[in-house]
């Protein structure tokens, strides 16, 4: 059946396929946002229900005086958001990240709001002054649940930069400071004149609390209804978890239960504390959810990761193998070639003969040479691939790699500056290779009749070994990619030179095999060199 219906699919027009997973996205996004907005009103109804009751039931409502009970609870609430605030921040889902921000600015508000005046200012100030606590409360919920519903309601909020947090924390102490020093200026927002004593009554509504109060109440609490909006409105989209909308919900209601009995930065505990603390412990439930989500995709993304990179490595060794191969195969017919061309020269040949002879052994060289290099980078590339460094004489490698250059087109003279007699640890095969390789460089992208010239020195327990042309130097395009695989440098014209961009490769390579590293130095016009070093024996 499974079978059917896939061909089935793949048989139907493109657009039909496209229209029906159009309505099917269709129906998920619906069947999601009808969830969050039934989840909404479910959370709703439980905050309301329960508020009712402790309206009419007298016993189920408390407030209680207990100013070192308040200050732990102001405390714990403070710090858990706090640790919302820093891990929403730092470890955000990437396709809410910005939403995400503005949630961690709100909870930071929030943290260090109860901090500075849950905590610190009843440390240092022992005067009750119960309407600037109230007019700090609301100031601080205000600002949070501002930046709630920038972040939930919004359609593109921008991303909440890093020092927005670190102005917040003067900034919430400067508010803090006005309102103590302004407070008796300010319009009075409660008549209370002890806050002990009105925790003996048992009303439903805390008594002396003024017009202002009700007014300035209902700025946050609507806030928090359209952050409460937001966030059910985005949760098919943004893919929200359950406890956002949970907790915005608590933070409403708590607001809403505030306006009626603040228990604000005091020393009394209220059945307002604890939408307070519900709505604190949902979101760190959530924050450690999300945690752990992101804490699975990670995990994940390394398996996957591993993955490739073992299915990269594996394909890396079988084109290595397969270069290895072909070049062996090559090499064989290359030497026939080469082999046939000199028994050509036994007997006199034409002029036309001649010039088809040295066209065929100037190009068998040539390939000869490609050969060597792809053979030397499909070596480098082995998972096996190991130098073999002995004691050899340096004078004997310069002499050789000079002896060789002078076989190079172009008619260039070699001059061979006269090497120090010490011996150097290196593979002499693949030492030879580099210097072959950077030889015939020169010569490409010199002039003909341009000098070559081989040099080495000493430095401390190290030789530096260099080869220097009067060429056109590096074009400036070509220095990033010069070492590159693959990467054909180019002439002062901008024309690429002839070649497959294998020798600097293979070369650095084998060099970095031997500790070292393959250097350069360009000046356009004026030739360019080579070096690298070797380690005495």
């Amino acid at each position: 059946m499974t079978q059917d219906n896939r061909v089935g699919e793949i048989d139907r027009p493109p657009g039909l396929l496209v229209k029906r997973q159009s309505i099917r996205r269709r129906w998920t996004s619906l069947a999601e946002s009808r969830g969050a907005w039934l989840l909404v009103l479910f959370s709703s109804a439980a905050v309301i229900a329960w508020v009712a009751i402790v309206f009419t039931i007298s016993s189920a409502r408390f407030v209680v005086f207990a100013p070192r009970a308040k200050t732990g609870f102001e405390v714990l609430v403070a710090l858990l958001a706090l640790f919302a605030a820093l891990i929403l921040f730092l470890f955000p889902a990437q396709h809410v990240r910005h939403r995400m921000s503005w949630l961690a600015l709100g909870f930071f508000i929030l943290g260090v709001g109860g901090l500075i005046f849950g905590y610190i200012a009843p440390l240092l100030n022992g005067e009750e002054n119960f309407n600037a606590a109230l007019y700090e409360t609301l100031t601080i919920r205000t600002l949070a649940f501002l930046s709630f519903a920038i972040g939930l309601a919004t359609v593109h909020p921008p991303r909440v930069p890093a020092r927005m947090f670190l102005l917040a924390v003067p900034l919430v102490g400067l508010v803090g400071a006005l309102l103590e020093l302004e407070a008796q200026r300010l319009p009075a927002l409660s008549h209370l004149t002890s806050v002990e004593s009105v925790a003996e009554t048992s009303r439903t509504t805390m008594p002396g609390l003024t017009a202002w109060h009700w007014g300035l109440s209902l700025l946050p609490l609507s806030i928090a209804l359209v952050a409460v909006y937001g966030a059910a409105r985005h949760a098919a989209v943004e893919a929200f978890g359950p406890w956002l909308i949970v907790a915005m919900v608590l933070l409403a209601g708590s607001q809403l239960h505030s306006m009626f009995w603040p228990g604000a930065y005091s020393p009394i505990l209220t059945t307002s504390s604890l939408l307070r603390a519900g709505f604190t412990i949902i979101v760190a439930v959530g924050v450690v959810l999300a945690l752990v989500r992101i804490s699975a995709e990670r995990e994940e993304t390394l398996a996957t990761e591993r993955a490739y990179a073992a299915r990269l490595l594996d394909l890396g060794r079988l084109r290595a193998n397969f270069a290895s191969m072909v070049a062996h195969e090559l090499g064989n017919p290359l030497t026939a070639i080469d082999r046939s061309a000199d028994l050509m020269a036994i007997d006199p040949l034409t002029p036309l003969q001649e010039k088809a002879r040295d066209t065929i052994v100037a190009e068998t060289r040539l390939m000869t040479a490609l050969l060597a290099d792809a053979r030397g980078a499909a070596s480098a590339e082995r998972e096996d691939f190991a130098i073999r460094p002995i004691p050899v004489s340096l004078d004997l490698l310069m002499a050789d790699a000079a002896a060789y250059a002078q076989a190079l087109p172009g008619d260039h003279s070699v001059v061979l500056v006269e090497a120090p007699p010490v011996r150097v640890l290196a593979d002499p095969e693949r030492i030879a290779q580099v210097l072959r390789n950077l030889l015939s460089n020169a010569a490409k992208f010199s002039p003909a009749g341009a000098p070559i010239e081989l040099r080495s020195t000493i430095d401390g327990k190290r030789v530096l070994v260099e080869v220097t042309d009067r060429g056109v130097g590096v074009h400036p395009d070509d220095v990033s990619r010069i070492f590159e695989k693959l990467g054909r440098g180019r002439d002062q014209g901008g024309a690429p030179v002839p070649g497959v961009g294998l020798g600097l490769y293979v070369s650095r390579q084998l060099v970095r095999a031997h500790g070292s590293d393959l250097t350069f130095c360009s000046r356009p016009g004026g030739g360019a060199v080579f070096g690298f070093e070797l380690e005495l024996a």
